[in-house]
């Protein structure tokens, strides 16, 4: 599987991480302490230069009061890795 599909997945929800807590008038430094992360490392998040773990992501999720999906939403499956149900 090509890694630039992942790569941009991983853009489009630090890219929502940091779209929510802005909106939310969070800090880095708040919504780290949520989280129990550093600041640094929800600043790595948000520039795509961290892959976080699932327990990360339920986690900013529920610090921001939305759901882990909505921090995906605009990523796109490409169609090369469409599988049909049978």
């Amino acid at each position: 599987m090509r890694k630039e599909p992942i790569k941009e997945g991983i853009t489009i929800f630090g890219n929502q991480v940091r779209n929510t807590r802005i909106h939310l008038n969070m800090t880095q430094e708040e919504l780290a302490y949520e989280v129990e992360l550093s600041p640094n490392y929800i600043g790595y998040i948000e520039r795509a230069e961290r892959e976080p773990g699932i327990y990360q992501i339920i986690a900013i999720s529920f610090a921001l009061g939305v759901s882990p999906s909505y921090l995906f939403n605009e990523v796109i499956v490409p169609e090369e890795c469409k599988r049909s149900p049978e």
